[in-house]
């Protein structure tokens, strides 16, 4: 692994688990391997997947989907000890616009959410934590970009590791235009168990209208500007915007109640 590209994992079917060791600190550091790892939904783990989970020396694995979600995608180690489900919506959540609207909207709603799921970073017993949501890519990329930045990393390797998974989605938006019978040039969207809040179209924010049946809220139309994957734009715009509302990104934490405790074991935890 070099310092400014993380490893990706063979955990079948992910397609979207990298581990983050190896990216720069500004103090001229690294992150530590087998410290933080992101990946998209363990649902469709197989047998060698779940063991190669096992044998990475995992010791927490937060689950940042809706209970719904995860009712409907069962987690391969819902009954396991190092599952931890930390939900950043609520689910009547959701939220129209661009991308850059999207993230902001739903940092602005859920503080104490976000903070909650990076504490349980810095909280985790020894060994290697995993984040990860649907796709691994909108509340995974929030979250993994703030516990990043908390541990010194600068901003362009965040932003860097965050449009990876437009890399690592290729597959699945190429099976969906397959699937469409769309030309290769049409927008793309990402296929497998994408729901609200993940994935161009999605939504989250707030909204009374859930549906009955499934528990559901009932998503707006797709907005156009999110017909295709976010590009590095998005997460500098988000960043920025803790900065101007929050002062920091630390600021942002503290705020939804992260504590100094939390923030220096976070730090110990990701550094070397």
């Amino acid at each position: 692994m070099t310092s400014t590209t993380p490893l990706h994992l063979h955990w079948p079917d992910c397609l979207n688990a990298r581990d983050l060791g190896g990216l720069p600190l500004a103090d001229g550091g690294t992150v530590r391997e087998r410290a933080l790892v992101r990946a998209d939904s363990l649902t469709f783990l197989t047998p060698e997947g779940v063991a190669a989970v096992r044998g990475y020396g995992v010791a927490r694995i937060i689950d940042l989907r809706r209970p719904f979600e995860t009712v409907r995608y069962p987690h391969a180690f819902a009954d396991d000890p190092i599952y931890h489900p930390s939900p950043v919506q609520e689910p009547e959540d959701w939220e129209e616009g661009p991308w850059a609207d999207l993230y902001c909207g739903m940092l602005a709603r859920r503080p104490t959410l976000f903070a909650r799921a990076v504490g349980a970073i810095a909280d985790a017993p020894a060994g290697a934590v995993v984040v990860h949501c649907a796709a691994g890519k909108d509340r995974t990329g929030l979250v993994v970009a703030m516990a990043l930045t908390l541990a010194g990393v600068p901003e362009e390797a965040v932003v860097a590791d965050y449009v990876l998974t437009n890399e690592r989605l290729a597959p699945r938006y190429t099976a969906e235009r397959a699937a469409a019978a769309l030309p290769d040039d049409a927008p793309a969207a990402p296929a497998g168990p994408v729901s609200a809040g993940e994935g161009p179209g999605a939504a989250t924010g707030t909204s009374s209208d859930i549906d009955p049946a499934t528990g559901e809220p009932v998503r707006p139309p797709r907005h156009p500007a999110r017909s295709v994957p976010p590009g590095e734009e998005v997460m500098a715009e988000t960043l920025a915007y803790l900065r101007d509302r929050y002062g920091s990104v630390h600021g942002y934490l503290t705020a939804g109640g992260l504590t100094q405790q939390q923030h220096d074991a976070l730090v110990t935890r990701l550094t070397v």
